[in-house]
């Protein structure tokens, strides 16, 4: 069969990526396509694909989401139809659900982010299936159509590519970086259209390990963040890296979001999130035994925390998160059976 993967973000894109290339190794053919945003095109290259970069991210006005997604669903429109596919596989996404349905495609979503409400009412209505984590159980049967079918799995959807991940130090060497002796920071993605929140202090907590001898990476979403990080002298890559590599030799892993905490956490590095709100997606994760904390204190007790954690202890965690990792689930033939089943003569 014809598949047709797309991608908005990074992590959408390792997600997109992976399953591709299951599909690609079950005989299928794919077209993988994303929008210019951050580096997701990059990421998406990172597992060997090339995809179609279609549209860009309208920025945190209303009106420019708006017209970018109309953009990028007449782009979208002439691309997919040309290729032929017979199904899309993708996060809630507005513009490529639309796409899906005015081509009479079947779609099948993943989801980890029931919080993002405007693009799970626009999109997940239009699903004929929906694949999630076991963990988020219910929390998007009121954005779906009744008869819908959806499938858990016990996991979570960073699983699918950590697994396959084998870690090589570039970035390290590039940044001219001493293993566990620097601190990934990820800010918040305030420009989303699910973020209504006040940002967390992630240039005071930089100062707070930087006090402490680290040497802190931050790894921003936005110009305005690379800016500031800059202007206080702490590093941040030129160009787009492997974040998971890079999060693979720090001393921790610390987020605005949720992604790069668990794919961290599932590497066995110490990782915290302080997104507003907690993930469940991320307490499952904590659950199984991998190193991951929503953090509520200030910044300067986190620091402490960070800087009295052990190279020892920290080797013990990745060893430990081998085996962990091992336990949990993927979606790679679940998603087969779905498509098998939605596509039957």
């Amino acid at each position: 069969m014809k598949v047709w993967l797309d991608a908005l973000t990074p992590k959408q894109g390792r997600l997109a990526a992976s399953l591709a290339n299951a599909l690609r190794e079950g005989g299928h053919e794919v077209l993988v396509t994303c929008r210019d945003y951050e580096c997701t095109s990059f990421t998406i290259k990172l597992h060997g694909l090339e995809p179609v970069v279609v549209g860009v991210h309208g920025g945190a006005a209303n009106l420019d989401k708006l017209v970018a997604d109309g953009e990028r669903i007449l782009a979208l429109s002439r691309l997919v139809h040309a290729f032929r596919p017979h199904a899309l596989i993708s996060y809630p996404n507005p513009s490529a659900s639309r796409v899906a349905f005015g081509l009479g495609l079947k779609y099948v979503a993943f989801d980890d982010t029931p919080h993002a409400a405007a693009a799970n009412r626009l999109a997940l209505p239009l699903c004929d299936a929906l694949v999630a984590s076991e963990a988020l159980r219910g929390d998007f049967d009121r954005f779906l159509l009744p008869g819908t079918r959806v499938v858990y799995y016990r996991g979570v959807d960073e699983a699918i590519w950590v697994k396959r991940f084998t870690p090589k130090g570039t970035a390290v060497r590039e940044l001219n970086l001493e293993e566990r002796r620097y601190v990934v920071v990820r800010p918040e993605e305030y420009k989303a259209a699910y973020y209504s929140w006040k940002g967390w202090g992630w240039l005071e907590l930089c100062e707070e390990l930087a006090r402490r001898g680290f040497d802190v990476v931050v790894l921003p979403r936005y110009e305005e963040q690379r800016l500031a990080a800059l202007k206080r002298g702490f590093a941040v890559p030129p160009s787009c890296v492997d974040g998971m590599d890079l999060a693979y030799y720090a001393a921790a892993v610390v987020t605005g979001g949720g992604t790069m905490a668990r794919e961290a956490a599932l590497l066995g590095v110490p990782s915290y999130y302080l997104f507003p709100l907690e993930l469940k997606v991320s307490s499952f994760v904590s659950a199984m035994g991998f190193p991951l904390s929503r953090w509520t204190g200030d910044p300067h007790e986190l620091a402490e925390e960070i800087a009295g954690t052990e190279v020892g202890e920290i080797e013990e965690s990745i060893l430990k998160a081998k085996g962990l990792l091992g336990e949990m689930e993927t979606p790679e033939k679940i998603l087969a059976e779905i498509l098998a089943e939605l596509l039957q003569p």
